[in-house]
C-alpha cells in the first residue's frame, strides 16, 4: 500500500465517529478504514455555553453568533514582558487545568508573564469569548466618564440621561445603581429555560438569530420592561439590563457612540490583537458580556487596576466593602459571600478583601487581581456545564493555589 493511501486511511480513521463499540483509547490499525456515522452528535444551538459547544462558540463567536463587529488593536500596543525562565506547571496542576476545561491561563507577576497553560489548538493570541467578565470591561470603558461626572452624575436617574426610559420603572434607578446592579427590576439568569430574561435577550443582543415574529429589536423595546422586584437601591439583582443601560448612559454623557468608548478603552490598555464584540442590527454592543479577545489582552485590564492612581473609579473598586446592614448588600452577600467569599461588589467587580478583586463569567472565565502581590491571573475555559457549581468551585481552588505560590 502506498504512503499516500496509508495516510488517507489513518486520517479517515481519526475523524470517524466509531460505531463498533471500540474505546477511544484503543489504537487504530493502519489498514482500518474506520466507519463514518450518519448521525450528528447534536446539530442544535441549545446549551451552547456548555461542553464542546462552548469550546466552539467561545473560540469562534464571529462565526457562531448572529451578528457583531471587530475592534482593532491599539495604535501603540503595550505587551507584557515574558519571563526567560518560565516555570512550567506541575503535571498534577496541568491535569487539574485540563480536567477543569481550561482553554488558556496566564499568570502575570510584576508585569511579566511567568507561567502559562494552553490546551491543544489554543494560543496566546487567539480570541475567546469572555462572557460576564465583559461587564468589568464595560465599566472600565465608562471609567473616564465615571471619574468626570462625580457622585452627582452617578446619582442622576437613568431616564435623565436616556429619555427612552421615561415612564419605565427601570428608568427611575440611577446610573450608580446600574453600575452596582441595584436596580429593582426583575431579571432571571436560568440558561436552561428559554423563557428567562437572559435567554430572551439573545436574539435582541445579537447572540442568537432574530425572532422571526419580532425581527430586529433594540434593547429599549422590551428588555427594560420586566416587573418590579424590589426598590431601587435596596435590592441586588444580577442582570444584564443594568450593564446595557450603563453603556447607553455613558455614550449619552460623552455624546459619542459607545463603540468609540470601547475602542478608546482598548487603546488605553494597549491591546495587541483584534477583538470581537457581539452587536445587534442597531449597533447596540452587547456590553453585558459579548466581548471576545485574546488572553494576553484580557489580562491587561488587571494591569490597569494594579497600576492606575488618581482614578475615583479604580479607588472605588478597591475600597468597596459591603455593609451587611444594607439591604442591597445583604442580598449580594447571601449569594456570593457564601459561594466564594466575596465581601463586596462595585462596578461589576467582585471584592475578596482589601487586596483582591475579580471578574467572573460563564463557562469558567476569571480575571483575578491581587495588588498585595502585584499579581494577575487570567483563565479562559469552556466548562462541561457552563454554570456548573462544581467546576466553578474547582476553578476557585486552582486560582487560589496558583496565587499562593507567589
Amino acid at each position: 500500500m502506498s504512503n499516500a493511501m496509508t495516510n488517507t486511511l489513518i486520517t479517515f480513521s481519526l475523524l470517524a465517529v466509531a460505531t463498533t463499540g471500540s474505546m477511544a483509547t484503543e489504537s487504530i490499525a493502519d489498514d482500518d478504514p474506520g466507519k463514518r456515522s450518519n448521525v450528528y452528535i447534536d446539530d442544535t444551538a441549545e446549551l451552547s455555553s456548555s461542553g464542546w459547544k462552548a469550546m466552539i462558540s467561545n473560540a469562534f463567536p464571529h462565526k457562531v453568533q448572529a451578528s457583531g463587529r471587530w475592534f482593532e488593536p491599539a495604535p501603540i500596543p503595550r505587551p507584557f514582558g515574558v519571563s526567560k525562565d518560565m516555570t512550567p506547571f506541575s503535571d498534577e496542576m496541568r491535569a487539574r487545568l485540563r480536567d477543569n476545561s481550561t482553554d488558556g491561563l496566564i499568570v502575570v507577576k510584576d508585569g511579566v508573564i511567568v507561567q502559562q497553560y494552553f490546551r491543544f489548538g489554543f494560543d496566546i493570541d487567539d480570541i475567546h469569548s469572555i462572557h460576564s467578565v465583559g461587564k468589568v470591561f464595560t465599566s472600565f470603558a465608562i471609567q473616564p466618564i465615571y471619574d468626570g461626572i462625580g457622585p452627582d452624575g452617578l446619582n442622576r436617574r437613568l431616564d435623565e440621561y436616556l429619555p427612552r426610559l421615561e415612564g419605565k420603572f427601570f428608568g427611575l434607578s440611577t446610573l450608580g445603581q446600574a453600575l452596582d446592579m441595584q436596580n429593582g427590576m426583575e431579571w432571571t439568569e436560568n440558561y436552561e429555560d428559554p423563557t428567562t430574561a437572559t435567554m430572551l435577550s439573545g436574539p435582541v443582543s445579537g447572540w442568537e438569530p432574530l425572532d422571526p415574529e419580532k425581527g430586529p429589536e433594540s434593547w429599549y423595546e422590551r428588555m427594560f420592561d420586566f416587573p418590579k422586584y424590589g426598590e431601587h437601591g435596596k435590592t441586588w439583582v444580577y442582570n444584564n439590563a443594568s450593564v446595557m443601560a450603563a453603556s447607553f448612559a455613558a455614550a449619552s454623557i460623552a455624546d459619542r457612540h459607545f463603540s468609540d468608548l470601547v475602542q478608546a478603552s482598548y487603546d488605553t490598555l494597549g491591546f495587541e490583537d483584534r477583538s470581537w464584540y457581539t452587536a445587534n442590527q442597531f449597533n447596540e454592543l452587547s456590553a453585558e458580556g459579548g466581548q471576545a479577545m485574546s488572553i494576553r489582552d484580557f489580562a491587561k485590564l488587571g494591569r490597569f487596576m494594579l497600576n492606575t492612581e488618581g482614578s475615583v473609579y479604580v479607588d472605588d473598586v478597591w475600597n468597596e466593602v459591603a455593609d451587611p446592614d444594607d439591604p442591597a448588600d445583604a442580598k449580594f452577600l447571601a449569594k456570593y459571600g457564601k459561594m466564594f467569599g466575596a465581601d463586596g461588589y462595585k462596578n461589576y467587580w467582585y471584592s475578596l478583601g482589601p487586596d483582591t478583586i475579580l471578574g467572573l463569567g460563564s463557562t469558567g472565565i476569571i480575571l483575578y487581581v491581587d495588588r498585595s502581590k502585584n499579581l494577575g491571573i487570567a483563565k479562559l475555559s469552556s466548562f462541561v456545564q457552563g454554570q456548573g457549581a462544581e467546576e466553578f468551585s474547582e476553578m476557585f481552588a486552582i486560582i487560589k493555589e496558583i496565587a499562593n505560590d507567589f
